[in-house]
C-alpha cells in the first residue's frame, strides 16, 4: 500500500465541494468495483448512512403530519366537551393528548438523529477519499511503470519497424535495378525464360 496513510481534513469536502463519492460518475468509474475492501466497506457504511437520512426525514414528515392531524383532533375534542358537554369524549381527548407526547418523544429523538447524521456522512465519505487517494496513488504508481515500459517497447517496435520498412524497401529497389539491369542486356524473352526455370 501507499507509504503513509492519507488524512485530509473534513473542511476539504467543503471548501471543494466534493461530493458523496459513491454518487459521483468519475469515481463510480474509476474506483466503484476495485478490488479493495476498505473502500468497498467504506462505500457500502456511506449509501446506508445516506439511506438511513432519507428514512428518518420520511418518518420525520409522516409524524409532522400525524402531530398535526392529533393537534386539530385535540383542539375539535376540547371544543366540543367545553362547548357541547360531551364528557363522553374525555376518554379520547386523553388518547390525543398521549399520542401528542409520545409524537413530541419521537420527534425529539428523530430531530437529534437529523443533526448529526450529517455528520456521520461527510466523516464516511472523508474516509472514503482518503482511501481512494491511497488506492490511486498506489495505481498510479503500479500503471505509470506499465506506462513507461510500453512506451519503451513501442520505440523498440517503432525502431525495429523502421529498420524492417528500410531493408524492404532496398531489396525491392535492388531487385527492381537488377531486373532492369538484365532485362536491358538480354531482353525480356530471355528473362522470362530464365524467370520460369529459376522461380519453378
Amino acid at each position: 500500500m501507499f507509504g503513509r496513510n492519507i488524512n485530509l481534513d473534513q473542511s476539504i469536502l467543503l471548501k471543494n465541494k466534493i461530493p458523496l463519492l459513491y454518487n459521483d460518475e468519475s469515481w463510480v468509474k474509476l474506483f466503484g468495483d476495485v478490488n479493495d475492501k476498505n473502500i468497498q466497506n467504506t462505500k457500502e457504511e456511506l449509501i446506508e448512512l445516506v439511506s438511513k437520512e432519507r428514512e428518518l426525514e420520511i418518518q420525520n414528515r409522516e409524524l409532522q403530519r400525524e402531530k398535526l392531524k392529533c393537534m386539530k383532533m385535540i383542539l375539535g375534542i376540547s371544543d366540543s366537551i367545553n362547548n357541547d358537554n360531551k364528557v363522553e369524549n374525555i376518554a379520547l381527548l386523553d388518547d390525543y393528548k398521549n399520542r401528542m407526547i409520545s409524537i413530541n418523544e419521537e420527534l425529539e429523538e428523530l430531530t437529534f438523529q437529523l443533526e448529526t447524521i450529517p455528520k456521520e456522512i461527510r466523516e464516511a465519505n472523508l474516509k472514503l477519499l482518503n482511501l481512494t487517494i491511497e488506492y490511486g496513488y498506489d495505481e498510479l504508481k503500479v500503471k505509470e511503470k506499465v506506462v513507461a515500459q510500453s512506451i519503451g517497447e513501442i520505440e523498440a517496435l517503432r525502431q525495429k519497424l523502421k529498420n524492417l520498412i528500410k531493408t524492404k524497401h532496398d531489396y525491392e529497389e535492388w531487385i527492381n535495378e537488377t531486373y532492369t539491369f538484365l532485362h536491358g542486356l538480354l531482353g525480356s524473352e530471355v528473362i522470362e525464360k530464365i524467370d520460369k526455370e529459376r522461380f519453378k
